[in-house]
């Protein structure tokens, strides 16, 4: 997304205007948070040019890192505004966790499946980020085996940390009712499309839930898929030899657990 950018010329940070989407959504962008006063305190961008003065989100970037947290938070809000998934990511986590701004949890939801919704919109793949819960709703707490869509191959491949870090951090938004209530059933959906994507927590999370049956039926079998996946991956799991045992091993000639 050229993020990284190196350019030739020092800036000091500007204030940003709001550009136009390019697409219609499902769901509004939001709008960017006014200047802070602190704007023209904040220490000049670096001369190098490892900062491309033009993108908020390095900006923005730069910022949090100096510790600058609402002249931070402003840069997010101007990409978040801008329709820049990770953006909107981290301006969702500075509105969860009052950073450099006033707490707003309830908000953070929505930045959350917008960003979802953006990032999977730029794979050009079909995915309703607001299904099966429309924020401020809660999802049943009865059981049963929940059938998210399952991605493509090729979304395995391109699917990028902004798009599985979204969706993790809504289900976990609805596991903790951060901003909504509290919904098992909902939060293990949104877990499975991380655990789908690779994400190594959503992976061993989503485990614990079958293992316990919390927003799904138990079942072990299932448990223990989520497990190796994790386990593949490199997470340290302890005392948990148990899900390499053969009778977990999924039926033969089903791919959702490979060797």
């Amino acid at each position: 997304m050229g993020l990284f950018n190196r350019h030739s010329h020092r800036s000091q940070p500007p204030p940003f205007s709001l550009a136009q989407p390019s697409q219609p959504s499902l769901l509004p962008l939001p709008q960017p948070l006014p200047p802070p006063k602190a704007l023209h305190l904040a220490p000049p961008l670096p001369p190098d040019g490892s900062v491309d003065p033009t993108d908020p989100l390095q900006i923005a970037i730069h910022y949090h890192e100096l510790n600058c947290l609402d002249v931070a938070t402003y840069y997010f809000s101007v990409a978040a505004a801008r329709g820049h998934p990770v953006g909107l990511f981290m301006y969702a986590m500075s509105m969860r966790h009052g950073w450099g701004c006033r707490k707003d949890e309830e908000t953070a939801v929505h930045l959350l499946q917008k960003a979802a919704e953006t990032a999977v919109t730029d794979l050009n793949v079909p995915f309703d980020a607001s299904a099966p819960a429309v924020v401020g709703g809660g999802g049943g707490e009865g059981g049963g085996t929940l059938q998210p869509p399952a991605p493509s191959q090729a979304l395995r491949q391109i699917a990028t940390t902004e798009l599985t870090l979204a969706i993790y951090e809504l289900a976990m938004s609805f596991k903790q009712g951060w901003g909504v209530p509290k919904s098992k059933t909902t939060s293990t959906y949104y877990m499975t499309i991380a655990a789908q994507l690779g994400d190594v927590d959503a992976q061993q999370e989503l485990g614990e839930c079958y293992l316990r049956g919390d927003g799904v039926k138990r079942d072990k079998k299932m448990a223990a898929r989520w497990f190796r996946d994790a386990e593949r991956q490199g997470a340290h799991m302890v005392s948990m030899q148990w899900i390499w045992k053969s009778k977990y091993d999924p039926p033969q000639g089903d791919s959702t657990d490979t060797n």
